[in-house]
């Protein structure tokens, strides 16, 4: 009978030898676990920030060429017109003789 007593006591003390060892392995593995999801979010975040700079940056860049872009074209525009109104002014001179000379005969 001691016997069993005693294999029970061995088994008993594995048991809880096991368990104890269980326990700390599944401790680990939480704190792993833990570890690799703030370690995650951290490069999301971290990811989600620098994709918001370059957004940002790119966005600059366009907004500034097409800054360029509208002031070519407004330069561009007012010479045009600037020309036209000088060939305008040179021609009133000769289309007043014109008329004129047609209302006077």
């Amino acid at each position: 009978m001691e016997t069993e007593h005693s294999l029970l006591d061995q088994i008993s003390r594995k048991e809880a030898e096991l368990k104890e060892q269980c326990d700390v392995v599944c401790k680990e593995a939480e704190t792993r676990i833990h570890d690799a999801r703030v370690k995650a979010r951290n490069l999301r975040e971290e990811a989600e920030k620098k994709g918001a700079e370059e957004a940002s940056r790119y966005m600059k860049e366009g907004l500034s060429k097409l800054s360029e872009e509208i002031s070519s074209i407004h330069l561009a525009g007012e010479k045009e017109a600037e020309e036209i109104l000088k060939k305008g002014e040179k021609k009133v001179d000769g289309a007043v003789k014109q008329i004129v000379e047609m209302v006077l005969g």
